[in-house]
């Protein structure tokens, strides 16, 4: 606790303020921001300290964290995947604290506004002899695939891999795994379509 107090007191004095004013988690725009009991917890369970040192994470939505620099300098507020890699991976959602306050605590638009929030994902045109990359899928979907059926799979394609998959949240997982973005797609009524398509701007 010692150590989530100290970082703290180097955040953002507009979110110290706000960190004292609450006495339990506060929901706003689907982001459950902490109350000071939550922190310590939280920050522990994702190991923000190894793999972020110097941040704190405030507040979550589904599998991202929103995070602030302790270096007593204020900043801004910043996203990423609980699965990113460090600090190349983090986005500004807000230039300091108050700003993002006062706008309730909105997010982001999520840059594919026309997917559609759920479908049913497949895998499909894997590589017969890629089994690693079906291990990684199957920790980007979170699926419980046996290690064993693994080259089966990669006999029937194209097969379902998810159903009811969070396609936004998948969509911001390829960020970090470009390797699968050629392989998953989503059902649609008419057949299926590529989650993260070729022509995308982030593709070029």
């Amino acid at each position: 606790m010692e150590m989530v107090e100290r970082l703290v007191s180097r955040t953002d004095a507009a979110y110290q303020r706000w960190l004292a004013s609450v006495t339990d988690d506060v929901v706003a725009d689907g982001v459950v921001m902490y109350c000071r009991e939550s922190l310590l917890e939280r920050n522990t369970t994702y190991g923000i300290g190894e793999w972020l040192t110097g941040y704190l994470m405030i507040g979550q939505e589904g599998d991202r964290g929103f995070f602030l620099r302790c270096d007593g300098s204020g900043g801004p507020v910043f996203w990423t995947d609980l699965g990113g890699l460090g600090e190349v991976d983090l986005a500004v959602v807000a230039p300091v604290f108050e700003v993002w306050l006062r706008s309730g605590i909105a997010l982001p638009a999520d840059p594919q506004p026309d997917l559609p929030p759920t479908a049913d994902v497949y895998l499909d045109k894997v590589p017969v002899d890629a089994v690693q990359l079906l291990v990684r899928a199957r920790k980007l979907l979170g699926v419980d695939w046996r290690f064993g059926d693994l080259r089966g799979l990669l006999a029937v394609q194209p097969f379902l891999a998810a159903r009811s998959a969070r396609l936004y949240a998948l969509r911001r997982g390829l960020e970090h795994a470009p390797e699968l973005r050629p392989y998953l797609l989503y059902a649609t009524d008419h057949g299926l379509e590529a989650v993260w398509p070729a022509d995308s701007p982030e593709s070029q």
